[in-house]
């Protein structure tokens, strides 16, 4: 299913016949960015030096990104973060750029698919 909108938050879409033509595939992209993940939130500094160098960001601008505006807690979409993604949606369908007719939990709900084991490391 192709998205309607994007979300605001880090995770990986696919569509479902890819899941199940590459199921393999898709546990070991899930389970290099889960490492990645988990090795962000062990390594800040790394982290930061590699955004830096690679968006030419000053250092305030990385810090501000990485600490208020990305969100690596958690490895799975929850309650909360389903709720932020509803509101984008929401108030990008009140901007005009999600079209009006768009049901927008509807398709919320059909692109995160709560089912997708997450791999374990």
């Amino acid at each position: 299913m192709a998205a309607e909108f994007a979300a605001p938050c880090q995770f990986e879409d696919g569509r479902e016949q890819f899941l199940k033509d590459y199921p393999d595939a898709v546990r070991r992209v899930l389970a290099t960015y889960e490492e990645a993940r988990k090795y962000s939130l062990a390594n800040y500094d790394d982290l930061k030096k590699t955004f830096v160098a690679v968006t030419k960001l000053p250092d305030t601008v990385v810090d501000k990104q990485l600490k208020e505006r990305t969100e690596l807690t958690h490895s799975r979409i929850g309650a909360p973060q389903r709720q932020s993604i509803l509101a984008a949606g929401l108030a990008l369908q009140q901007a005009g750029v999600v079209d009006a007719k768009v049901d927008v939990k509807a398709t919320l709900d059909a692109l995160i698919d709560d089912q997708v084991p997450l791999p374990t490391n």
